[in-house]
Protein backbone atom coordinates (compact mmCIF):
# COMPACT_ATOMS: atom_id res chain seq x y z
CA UNK A 1 0.00 0.00 0.00
CA UNK A 2 2.82 2.10 0.79
CA UNK A 3 4.10 1.77 -2.92
CA UNK A 4 0.73 2.75 -4.59
CA UNK A 5 0.30 5.60 -2.29
CA UNK A 6 4.39 6.61 -3.04
CA UNK A 7 3.61 6.75 -6.81
CA UNK A 8 0.49 8.07 -6.55
CA UNK A 9 2.05 10.92 -5.15
CA UNK A 10 5.33 11.29 -7.95
CA UNK A 11 2.63 11.16 -10.32
CA UNK A 12 0.67 14.01 -8.96
CA UNK A 13 3.95 15.85 -8.36
CA UNK A 14 4.55 15.62 -12.14
CA UNK A 15 1.47 16.50 -13.48
CA UNK A 16 1.68 19.76 -11.18
CA UNK A 17 4.86 20.46 -12.89
CA UNK A 18 4.17 19.77 -16.32
CA UNK A 19 1.14 22.15 -15.76
CA UNK A 20 3.50 24.78 -14.37
CA UNK A 21 5.70 24.20 -17.16
CA UNK A 22 3.17 24.74 -19.80
CA UNK A 23 1.57 27.66 -17.93
CA UNK A 24 5.39 29.34 -18.24
CA UNK A 25 5.26 28.63 -21.85
CA UNK A 26 2.17 29.88 -22.80
CA UNK A 27 2.98 33.01 -21.02
CA UNK A 28 6.88 33.66 -22.95
CA UNK A 29 4.63 33.21 -25.58
CA UNK A 30 1.50 35.58 -25.36
CA UNK A 31 4.75 37.88 -24.37
CA UNK A 32 6.77 37.18 -27.24
CA UNK A 33 3.35 37.35 -29.88
CA UNK A 34 2.57 41.09 -27.97
CA UNK A 35 5.74 42.26 -28.50
CA UNK A 36 5.86 41.29 -31.89
CA UNK A 37 2.24 42.85 -32.62
CA UNK A 38 3.69 46.12 -30.74
CA UNK A 39 6.68 46.05 -32.74
CA UNK A 40 4.48 45.89 -36.04
CA UNK A 41 2.24 48.51 -35.03
CA UNK A 42 5.21 51.04 -34.41
CA UNK A 43 6.52 50.14 -38.05
CA UNK A 44 3.38 50.66 -39.77
CA UNK A 45 1.69 53.10 -38.18
CA UNK A 46 4.89 55.70 -38.38
CA UNK A 47 4.73 55.52 -42.05
CA UNK A 48 2.86 58.13 -44.32
CA UNK A 49 2.29 58.40 -48.10
CA UNK A 50 3.11 61.28 -50.05
CA UNK A 51 1.70 62.08 -53.03
CA UNK A 52 3.81 63.64 -55.30
CA UNK A 53 2.74 66.75 -56.85
CA UNK A 54 3.75 67.78 -60.04
CA UNK A 55 5.05 71.62 -60.72
CA UNK A 56 6.08 72.93 -57.74
CA UNK A 57 4.76 75.80 -55.21
CA UNK A 58 5.20 79.20 -54.28
CA UNK A 59 4.37 80.72 -50.89
CA UNK A 60 2.51 83.34 -51.06
CA UNK A 61 0.90 86.00 -48.34
CA UNK A 62 -2.91 86.98 -47.98
CA UNK A 63 -3.97 89.42 -45.63
CA UNK A 64 -7.10 88.72 -43.55
CA UNK A 65 -9.14 90.55 -40.76
CA UNK A 66 -9.26 88.49 -37.55
CA UNK A 67 -13.48 88.07 -36.19
CA UNK A 68 -14.50 87.52 -33.04
CA UNK A 69 -13.91 83.72 -32.17
CA UNK A 70 -11.05 83.45 -34.30
CA UNK A 71 -7.84 82.18 -32.82
CA UNK A 72 -4.20 81.79 -34.09
CA UNK A 73 -4.87 77.86 -33.82
CA UNK A 74 -8.60 78.24 -35.71
CA UNK A 75 -7.05 80.59 -38.69
CA UNK A 76 -4.03 78.03 -38.91
CA UNK A 77 -6.25 75.00 -39.78
CA UNK A 78 -7.49 77.23 -42.22
CA UNK A 79 -4.65 77.98 -44.56
CA UNK A 80 -2.54 75.15 -43.13
CA UNK A 81 -0.64 73.04 -45.93
CA UNK A 82 2.14 69.76 -46.54
CA UNK A 83 4.46 72.06 -46.34
CA UNK A 84 4.36 72.33 -43.06
CA UNK A 85 5.78 69.51 -40.38
CA UNK A 86 2.75 70.64 -38.09
CA UNK A 87 0.02 73.38 -37.03
CA UNK A 88 2.59 74.58 -34.04
CA UNK A 89 5.78 74.96 -36.88
CA UNK A 90 2.65 76.89 -39.09
CA UNK A 91 1.13 78.85 -35.71
CA UNK A 92 4.90 80.30 -35.31
CA UNK A 93 5.59 81.47 -38.79
CA UNK A 94 2.30 83.44 -38.43
CA UNK A 95 3.52 85.17 -35.28
CA UNK A 96 7.01 85.49 -36.74
CA UNK A 97 5.47 86.76 -39.99
CA UNK A 98 3.16 89.61 -37.69
CA UNK A 99 5.65 90.39 -35.13
CA UNK A 100 3.51 89.26 -32.66
CA UNK A 101 4.93 88.39 -29.22
CA UNK A 102 2.43 86.24 -28.22
CA UNK A 103 -0.98 83.75 -29.16
CA UNK A 104 -3.07 86.85 -28.51
CA UNK A 105 -5.32 88.24 -30.89
CA UNK A 106 -8.07 90.90 -31.37
CA UNK A 107 -11.03 90.99 -33.56
CA UNK A 108 -10.93 93.71 -36.05
CA UNK A 109 -7.13 93.48 -36.15
CA UNK A 110 -5.85 92.43 -39.78
CA UNK A 111 -2.86 90.06 -40.29
CA UNK A 112 -1.05 88.39 -42.63
CA UNK A 113 -1.40 85.04 -42.94
CA UNK A 114 1.85 82.75 -45.52
CA UNK A 115 0.57 79.78 -47.88
CA UNK A 116 1.67 77.69 -50.45
CA UNK A 117 -0.19 77.73 -53.96
CA UNK A 118 0.60 75.75 -57.35
CA UNK A 119 3.10 77.84 -59.12
CA UNK A 120 1.22 79.10 -62.83
CA UNK A 121 3.71 78.12 -65.15
CA UNK A 122 3.98 79.98 -68.70
CA UNK A 123 4.70 78.82 -71.66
Amino acid sequence: MNNTYLNNLNNEHDKGLSNRSMIKKLRWLAVGLLLVVIIFTIIFATKTATAKREGYRVKQVTSIQIQKGDTLWSIATTYLSDEYKDINEYIDEIILSNGLESHTIHAGNYIIVPYYADALIEQ
